[in-house]
């Protein structure tokens, strides 16, 4: 299992989260109901980057989180209220992007996991360090809305996978 694999990799946290500052890993988690639609979330105007974009529920993993996996859970439930535990995760796959932020190279590792398990309804709260509402809006969105969307962050390869390994699970309840 690659989630596993993550784990091994990493067995020093403190020293895996701050290999510098160059490095910022994100965690993001793909909600999947029994309509395969996928929970989305619109970034508010005044979001640092990407503003007015759709994006999954997600974000930095903090040094506390202990975990990628941990890392996510928490971001799940500060943006869209939602209660997943790490055991209701399943690592998909990452992304890496190379940016440049205030003149420096930064290197961007986003895990993605899915999850078909969590608690509570959707609700957009302010952040609870800075109080601002990072997301104005949230829908439930089929693949296809989600694919004609013009202002949008999620990478439609990385749905489809999703979509795919879910597909598969139902089929075969015995696949992991």
């Amino acid at each position: 299992c690659e989630r596993d694999s993550v784990k091994k990799i990493h067995k020093n946290w403190d020293v895996f989260i701050n290999e510098g500052r160059n490095i910022i890993i994100v965690a993001s988690v793909i909600c999947i109901d029994e309509n395969e639609q996928i929970l989305i979330l619109l970034r508010g105007e005044t979001a640092p980057r990407h503003p007015l974009h759709w994006d999954l529920p997600g974000g930095h993993v903090d040094q506390t989180d202990g975990s990628v996996e941990a890392g996510g859970v928490r971001e799940l439930q500060e943006e869209a209220g939602l209660k997943a535990s790490i055991e209701d995760l399943q690592y998909l796959d990452k992304t890496i992007k190379n940016v440049t932020r205030n003149g420096s190279p930064r290197e961007i590792i986003r895990h993605f996991f899915i999850t078909e398990k969590w608690t509570g309804d959707v609700s957009l709260v302010p952040n609870p360090e800075t109080d601002i509402l990072e997301h104005i809006e949230y829908k439930w969105a089929t693949f296809d809305e989600i694919q004609e969307l013009s202002q949008s962050s999620i990478p439609n390869y990385i749905l489809r996978k999703a979509l795919n390994k879910i597909r598969n699970q139902r089929d075969d309840p015995h696949t992991t």
